[in-house]
């Protein structure tokens, strides 16, 4: 095992900006995605952050290798960390053409409640969400 899993730093945040746009690009939806590296400072590494993150750090030369088990070891760690915060499950969301990612999660135990229980994810943003806060009495 040639790589370390350890909680993103602040100084993180620029790659990890990077590496959620090359995502949106990648399935054809960068203009869904807007999040700048500033707004990941602000966001994930505040007194009070919105979220955490986890980094792989990889030696260069082993980069564009598959096969390493580093998916298998960032999706342990994020079930530790939750453990440890006595999270009581964790969920996923991908998109339906991933099926190697979804064998590969059932493979280790997740169940896809998709058929069996008929779930829905939805997602308010953009105009929809501000028409909805607008909606709020306002007190």
């Amino acid at each position: 095992m040639n790589f370390k899993i350890r909680a993103a730093k602040k100084d993180d945040s620029k790659d990890i900006s990077r590496l959620i746009m090359e995502l949106a690009v990648y399935e054809k939806m960068p203009d869904r995605v807007m999040i700048s590296y500033k707004e990941l400072e602000r966001d994930g590494f505040s007194s009070n952050p919105f979220f955490q993150c986890l980094v792989a750090e990889v030696p260069e030369e082993n980069k564009s290798k598959e096969g390493q088990g580093i998916g298998k070891s960032l999706m342990s760690k994020v079930a530790q960390v939750g453990k440890e915060k006595q999270c009581v499950r964790l969920q996923l969301l991908m998109r339906d053409w991933n099926t190697p990612s979804l064998d590969f999660y059932v493979a280790k135990g997740a169940q896809d409640l998709t058929a069996s229980e008929g779930w829905h994810f939805l997602r308010f943003d953009g105009e929809a969400l501000d028409k909805l806060a607008n909606e709020a009495s306002i007190d």
